[in-house]
């Protein structure tokens, strides 16, 4: 199949949209859903954006206070060059490495079940000081409904995924009780500096890496910027935005990949920086699933004498193991 990023409507009859979820998850690995609802409404994804403009806007003195302590946990992330793979994979010409700092920021919301690390109202006036359109119980109500909403939503898509690999619909139960999800509410951002000279090569928000769960699922603004590798072609190849509140961009992951015996791509992906002054939004889901639960190649992904590519892993035997990779603990 040629390598294609198709938008699959999830009003379409059932076995219509399997078979066209297969297909996405052989070729490019990604995908665009629409009509999302009622699994995760158009109102509920403009609030949750409209909360993290607000919560960015805050001076960073306010933001370090929730600064998250390690990976696993929620909370916020100073901008930095984001990086996860550092041994890199095609397509990295061009990039610039920005030492000042990076074009991006984020905050962590973990499972309820885990630790998150969310503002605080100021007593006086249940808002954080000086900051009057930023209300602190409102950003985190609305950050547990959002994350529960599109956790729920991965759970219906692994389903559809499941049957379309000819397997039970609930095998990925399992992987998906208690998981260590997270979302991540990211803001592009560099000031356009007066007098700074224009750059003469790509600029990178994120730099080109694969996703290690089994599936992502993005919301992403309207000013675009997310790109997916095509090895076949060597190039890459834009991920349209939809209008905000109507699609959310899904992206098939290490795990799953290993499942299938790379029958389904975990494709490389990578997100161009805004221009200079201005401000781009994304909000990605992640779930690594369970870390206990083994990782082992699913029957219907053998032909008669094939054998698996990958040992059977736990689920957090594996992103542990790319964690160390992407901080250089762990040498390649």
């Amino acid at each position: 199949m040629a390598f294609s990023i198709p938008t699959i409507s999830l009003s379409k009859p059932k076995q219509e949209t399997v078979q066209a979820l297969r297909d996405a998850s052989l070729t490019s690995g990604f995908f665009q859903l629409t009509d999302i609802e009622p699994h995760v409404s158009r109102e509920l994804i403009l609030q949750m954006f409209d909360e993290t403009r607000k919560f960015f806007q805050l001076p960073s003195s306010e933001k370090e206070k929730v600064t998250k302590r390690n990976h696993l946990v929620g909370g916020y992330e100073g901008f930095r060059f984001y990086d996860l793979a550092k041994t890199g994979d095609g397509g990295k010409k061009g990039e610039v490495d920005d030492e000042d700092g990076g074009w991006n920021e984020g905050f962590a919301i973990a499972p309820e079940w885990g630790t998150n690390c969310f503002p605080q109202a100021n007593p006086s006036d249940n808002k954080m000081e000086g900051i009057d359109a930023f209300d602190p119980a409102t950003f985190e109500a609305t950050c547990k409904a959002y994350f529960h909403a599109v956790q729920e939503l991965g759970r219906h898509l692994l389903s559809l995924i499941a049957q379309g690999l000819g397997i039970e619909q609930d095998f990925f139960e399992g992987y998906l009780d208690h998981q260590n999800s997270f979302c991540r509410l990211t803001h592009y951002y560099r000031a356009d500096t007066e007098g700074a000279p224009t750059p003469t090569k790509v600029e990178i928000g994120a730099a080109p890496h694969t996703d290690w769960g089994a599936l992502t699922l993005l919301v992403q603004d309207e000013i675009g910027g997310l790109q997916v590798y095509d090895r076949a072609l060597n190039q890459w190849h834009d991920v349209p935005p939809h209008p905000l509140g109507t699609g959310i961009v899904c992206n098939i992951g290490d795990l799953l990949a290993r499942w299938t015996n790379n029958k389904y791509r975990s494709t490389l992906h990578r997100v161009l920086a805004p221009k200079r002054g201005v401000h781009r939004y994304s909000i990605p889901f992640f779930n690594p699933g369970n870390p206990s639960f083994p990782i082992k190649t699913i029957y219907t992904c053998l032909a008669e004498g094939e054998t698996p590519q990958f040992d059977t892993i736990t689920a957090g035997e594996y992103i542990t193991s790319k964690h160390m990779e992407s901080t250089g603990a762990k040498k390649v």
